[in-house]
């Protein structure tokens, strides 16, 4: 479920499913006759100000990202139309960099085809290094905060402390009464209906 204002959207348990979301909203604004830059867009996951004001206040000192093999060397098939998002290209450029080390070596050629394990890759910014550089860590630490699909990658502060993706986003946990494996659809309506009150109450949306 998805409740939509403006250029807001708030998604009932979207997680990974929120790129699904984003293909079937440019469908249906297709099937809808609405013209083509109307599908043009990408759904951005909206960082906790709290977590975004901790990485500008303490700083990065390394951002450890996580790629299944499987998704890093099938990047070629990866859809590259309607832009894609900072994690898309992480994935895209892992699988060129990971394609062309294994292609070294006989012995680890076999791991492209792996179904299973991870790519893991540390980014820091060595001690002494130019202020410029810290900042650009900072920056590329709020960018994966705020990409949606991102979903595998620990961001470690430089005062010790660690964010994690289900630490990040705006979001709200709402208790919904069951039946069987389904929700109340009108409760989740309800819920979503609040939260965006909400939001717009805290001045969150004015951006």
């Amino acid at each position: 479920m998805a409740l939509i204002s403006g250029n807001h959207v708030i998604c009932m348990n979207c997680g990974r499913n929120a790129g699904s979301l984003r293909i079937y909203l440019q469908q249906l604004f297709r099937k809808a006759g609405l013209p083509d830059e109307s599908r043009q867009f990408e759904l951005v996951r909206i960082g906790s100000p709290d977590k975004l004001a901790i990485i500008e206040a303490v700083g990065v000192k390394s951002t450890d990202l996580e790629v299944d093999i499987s998704e890093a060397t099938a990047f070629e098939v990866i859809e590259g139309d309607g832009g894609g998002g900072m994690w898309q290209s992480i994935k895209q450029n892992f699988g060129g960099a990971f394609a062309a080390v294994t292609a070294r070596d006989e012995s680890v050629e076999q791991l492209r085809r792996a179904e299973r394990g991870t790519v893991k890759v540390s980014i820091n910014v060595p001690k002494g290094d130019l202020e410029a550089a810290k900042h650009g860590l900072d920056d590329f630490a709020e960018e994966v905060v705020e990409d949606e699909d991102s979903d595998a990658f620990v961001i470690h502060l430089r005062d010790g402390a660690t964010i994690k993706p289900n630490e990040v986003s705006v979001r709200k946990q709402v208790k919904l009464e069951t039946a069987a494996n389904s929700v109340s659809v009108f409760q989740a309506w309800d819920a979503m209906e609040t939260y965006m009150g909400e939001l717009n109450e805290n001045g969150q949306l004015e951006a």
